[in-house]
Parts: structure tokens; sequence; C-alpha cells
């Protein structure tokens, strides 16, 4: 198969339904965005030889991330790794290449762990100002029957 055939390969595994999310992110869903971070990263492309380079992160979010580097075709299979300043371990996800520019690559996530996901959340919420950090808040609809006021 030439190069052409494989980046026109490459395109059509991004352009299928796998890599859609079943949930619409919301405008009032604050992870959802891409948030403006630099953080030092260590991403090796996947194929042949195994290369590992470092790089920025310039933007962030729960579903990918905006590396700088040189250009990768559309569908390219890398790691990511990165530390947050929240956590002692480095994060290690496994990405794809989803957009090309003169300045990075868009990457999206490839399958997240559960912990991976919540430590990016956690990051996440936490730049912003009135970010409540509990995922969930007690909320009293009514009395229990029987209780005296």
């Amino acid at each position: 198969m030439n190069p052409t055939q494989l980046l026109l390969q490459s395109c059509e595994a991004v352009r299928r339904p796998a890599f859609a999310t079943a949930r619409r992110w919301t405008d009032h869903d604050p992870a959802a965005h891409r948030h403006a971070v630099e953080l030092d990263a260590t991403v090796r492309v996947s194929g042949g030889e195994l290369r590992a380079q470092v790089c920025r992160i310039h933007s962030l979010s729960l579903g990918g991330a905006f590396v700088e580097l040189h250009w990768l075709p559309i569908g390219t299979l890398l790691n990511v790794t990165f530390g947050l300043p929240s956590v002692s371990e480095r994060l290690s996800l496994d990405a794809v290449v989803s957009r090309c520019t003169s300045g990075g690559v868009s990457v999206l996530f490839d399958s997240p762990r559960a912990w991976e996901l919540w430590v990016l959340w956690r990051f996440l919420m936490s730049l912003e100002d009135d970010a409540d950090l509990e995922p969930t808040m007690r909320i009293v609809i009514a009395d229990q029957p029987g209780a005296e006021p």
C-alpha cells in the first residue's frame, strides 16, 4: 500500500463512529472545553520504530489536547505522557491525531481509564475560578414522611 492510500485509510478511520462520543458536550460544562495550559510532555509515535520526542501541551480537555509537534498524518497513533501539578505520577494516554496545523497537532484521547479521566477532570475544574469540585451535591426535595417539624 502506498503512502497516499495509507493516509486516505487513516482519514476514514477517524471518521468512523467508533471515535464519536455518545454524550454531547454542553456549553455549561467547563471540563468539556479546552483549557489553555503549558505542560511539558513526551510523545511516542507508534509505527515502524518507536520515536519519542519532548514537546509542550498548549491546551487540554477531557477528550484531547493540542500538542506542539511537527506535522503528523491524521489517524496517527501516539502516546502522550505528561504530569499535572496536582498529581505525583505522570499520566500516559494513548491518542489519535485528529487535526494538523502549522503549530502542532490536535489529538483525541483513545479510551482513557477512569482514574485518568478523574485526575484530568479535577485538574480542569481547578482551573475554573468558580468551579465546584464536588461531582455531586445533596438536594433535599421533601421532608421524610412521618417526621415531626
